[in-house]
């Protein structure tokens, strides 16, 4: 790509807090218990989760919490890459003659 000869985006990418990026770009979650077991929601269970069922109580989420050792937020890079990269020439042909010509 063009627009990544050095790697670039990769970097930024690693500075970027996870609650700043769309959810259209998660592919999904993978929560490692402390037991080693492992949990992966996909991008549609996170947008149409389960209806809780029985009692709810914060104790009990608590000690969910506690078996948690490790969450993975897995993002799809090429489409978020892609869509960042589409978005740039978008604000750039409008001050650019370059990036007008490549969008012709």
């Amino acid at each position: 790509m063009e627009f990544d000869r050095e790697g670039e985006f990769d970097r930024i990418m690693e500075e970027v807090v996870p609650i700043s990026i769309p959810s259209s770009f998660i592919k999904g979650i993978q929560v490692t218990m402390t037991n080693g077991h492992q949990v992966t929601l996909t991008g549609d269970d996170l947008l149409t989760p389960l209806p809780l069922s029985g009692e709810f109580s914060w104790a009990d989420m608590a000690k969910n919490f506690e078996a948690i050792d490790d969450v993975e937020i897995l993002l799809d890079i090429p489409n978020l890459r892609e869509s960042v990269v589409k978005s740039v020439k978008e604000i750039l042909k409008q001050h650019f003659q370059s990036y007008r010509d490549q969008s012709e």
